[in-house]
């Protein structure tokens, strides 16, 4: 029931506050004895997977307008037309929205996460620049954008359009910051559901495993806080801090989580496990020289299908950090291809062949890991160490079988 009211809450606040700022688009009427004050919002993680990395919000309040608006980007609609087709293609276009500022918080309340304001210390001109530059992003021919997971995201565009509305010149000090990995921050935001960072290290190349890159692409709203912490500006000749101190405006709401099935089987003890049998079944094979074919059908079936997905990332996606995977020498179509053969007698030579091809491709995989600057991770590891020990058994029962006949 929470869900539906906080998916309801999104929906009611996000268009009616769209409205309301395209109808402000004409009747702002700014004078010179109105003021505008300027924080930064950052809310924390929630539990869905596009939830996980937080939000950033622009916060502008004009008490003599009654103007309290939260200007925030990254919205988009699961209900357009090929949504799931378009994000995994790297084409999704997300909207900027405003949201007035107790709706905002209100939606984060339902969700349960905490939202920490740092107020921005700009001169009312450079407010003012902000102010107008943001209201030209609600103009529908500017509303959209082109989404990119890492670079072009909600913690970006607010860093991007503040540092064009600034009239001084700044300075990041950046000695007390940490400059970690894109993947570092990923595994940090998707640290409580395993098997979405096990899911991300396949499909992510070694481009994550880069430093972020500062102050311009900052990726998650939590470092775009600290890089406006850390900003010096220098105004005819005065040197000042960008931004003031920062204060928790609404606290996360602390639930106890029950433990579910998936929370005992982490990808970790799923692939130990899975060696751990298939070791069994080869000793098995290797004993009675027999192949154990439903066993092959089902992982060759999950390597091709996940084959698929990468390939298709590889290939065709937009998106940065997927074109370079490593994880495609283990995790092919081809797998798909090789499932009939498995049970064909005709075909038992060309299984051999592939099981000889893909033997070498693995150990290439292993050796590879140790020079490209990918970290493929050590669940990865084992499940490639389980196909290496599946192609060599086959192998050893097909040498067996062979000398066992010309025994005979």
């Amino acid at each position: 029931m929470r869900r539906i009211i906080y998916a309801l809450v999104i929906v009611v606040f996000s268009f009616g506050s769209v409205a309301e700022a395209r109808a402000s688009l004409f009747n702002s009427g700014l004078t010179e004895t109105d003021t505008i004050s300027v924080s930064l919002l950052t809310a924390s993680q929630g539990k869905q997977i596009y939830e996980k990395f937080g939000h950033t919000g622009i916060r502008i309040h004009i008490p003599s307008k009654r103007f309290n608006g939260v200007y925030h980007y990254g919205l988009f609609s699961f209900d357009e037309p090929y949504f799931e087709y378009r994000f995994v293609k790297g084409e999704t276009d997300y909207m900027i929205g405003l949201m007035h500022y107790h709706d905002f918080l209100t939606m984060y309340a339902i969700r349960g996460s905490s939202v920490r304001e740092l107020p921005l210390c700009l001169t009312q001109e450079e407010a003012r620049n902000l102010y107008r530059a943001l209201q030209i992003n609600m103009l529908p021919e500017n509303e959209t954008y082109r989404y990119s997971f890492l670079y072009d995201n909600c913690a970006t565009r607010p860093l991007e359009i503040i540092n064009r509305s600034l009239t001084g010149e700044v300075r990041l000090d950046a000695t007390d910051m940490e400059l970690p990995t894109y993947r570092t921050l990923i595994h940090k935001s998707t640290q409580q559901d395993k098997w979405v960072t096990f899911g991300l290290d396949l499909i992510l190349d070694g481009e994550t495993d880069e430093n972020i890159s500062l102050p311009d692409k900052p990726f998650l709203p939590e470092i775009t806080e600290q890089i406006f912490q850390n900003y010096e500006i220098e105004r005819n000749g005065v040197t000042e801090k960008l931004a003031g101190t920062p204060k928790e405006v609404l606290r996360a709401r602390e639930e106890e989580v029950e433990p579910g099935l998936f929370s005992f089987i982490t990808p970790m003890v799923f692939a130990i496990s899975l060696l751990v049998v298939v070791a069994l079944i080869s000793i098995k094979e290797i004993i009675t020289l027999r192949h154990n074919k439903v066993v092959d059908t089902i992982i060759f079936f999950v390597c091709g299908v996940l084959g698929i997905v990468i390939y298709f990332l590889l290939l065709f996606s937009e998106h940065p950090a997927v074109s370079a995977n490593i994880n495609a020498m283990w995790l092919h179509p081809i797998w798909l291809v090789m499932i009939p053969l498995i049970w064909i007698r005709k075909a038992q030579k060309f299984l051999y062949c592939y099981h000889f091809i893909n033997f070498a491709l693995l150990l290439l995989f292993f050796l590879a890991i140790i020079f490209i600057r990918q970290e493929v991770g050590t669940v990865a590891v084992v499940l490639v160490a389980t196909l290496l020990l599946r192609t060599i058994t086959y192998l050893a029962v097909e040498r067996r079988r062979k000398h066992k006949q010309i025994d005979e």
